[in-house]
């Protein structure tokens, strides 16, 4: 069995400030995310217990400043599975935002 769950989308609209519910197919541990080129914001990633449930911030330490350069990072993640990114700033355009569980 893989410790690695597919790559999923996580997309950020023009002018948008989070992605939309991301299944990640099943509770992980940890999420990979490959972060573009953005306009210059702090990410976080927000979490549900069931898909349109309600999301909240997954701890205050998961937050990463991402400015105008690829970036990608491991978020602690906990055994969630539902999750959202959600961006300090209105994005200038759209942006594709790569994400995928992992397991220990």
């Amino acid at each position: 069995m893989s410790l690695y769950g597919s790559w999923k989308a996580a997309t950020i609209a023009d002018a948008g400030t989070s992605s939309g519910e991301v299944d990640l197919g099943k509770d992980y541990d940890f999420l990979e995310i490959q972060i573009p080129t953005i306009t210059s914001a702090t990410l976080k990633i927000q979490v549900a217990e069931k898909t349109g449930g309600t999301f909240y911030d997954l701890g205050s330490g998961l937050t990463t400043v991402a400015g105008t350069g690829a970036y990608a990072t491991v978020f602690k993640l906990g055994g969630y599975q539902f999750i959202k990114v959600v961006a300090s700033a209105a994005q200038g355009a759209e942006r594709l935002i790569r994400v995928r569980g992992m397991r220990y």
